[in-house]
């Protein structure tokens, strides 16, 4: 199953992300794909406030810290993989505790937690996750397509955004 929205500034962005950010549910995985600058981190700004993460809280990327915790009507983890190098690494972080649990995960430069020669295939036992490819365009605006891989025959409620 695969939806696309367009966003034409930040503010649609953060909005788009509080959309999304409703419809999540315990144990969902977010996987963020897109280039530095994309947005990635608006996205998760706004997905955080549509889980109740109080809007005086600054969602900021843990580039240095790698995983943030928010606390809304979910726990947020907020996870972000750019300076990860190698699965020794990844395994470090001990994520496994923190993917689909009690919460919900978000996590930029996803594509760390898949094999790059079988890029199907997640290195830390991942069974379902919903992934946001982000792309910019040349006027700025931001085509974003959601795709929920190995969700099951229930569509998620992501899906029902408009």
């Amino acid at each position: 199953m695969n939806k696309q929205f367009e966003t034409q500034s930040p503010e649609e962005t953060l909005s788009l992300g509080e959309k999304i950010g409703r419809h999540l549910r315990a144990g969902d995985i977010v996987c963020l794909f897109g280039d530095l600058g994309a947005g990635k981190t608006t996205l998760t700004q706004g997905i955080a406030r549509g889980l109740g993460v109080p809007k005086e809280e600054y969602v900021r990327s843990p580039t240095f810290t790698l995983v943030n915790q928010y606390e809304g009507k979910l726990p947020v983890f907020h996870i972000d993989l750019y300076r990860i190098a190698s699965l020794h690494d990844l395994e470090d972080l001990a994520l496994e505790e923190t993917l689909g649990n009690r919460g919900v995960a978000i996590v930029e430069w996803a594509e760390k937690l898949f094999d790059a020669k079988q890029p199907e295939n997640p290195l830390l036992g991942m069974d379902r996750w919903l992934e946001i490819h982000i792309q910019i365009e040349p006027d700025e605006t931001r085509k974003f397509e959601l795709r929920a891989l190995h969700m099951g025959p229930v569509e998620h409620p992501v899906f029902t955004l408009h």
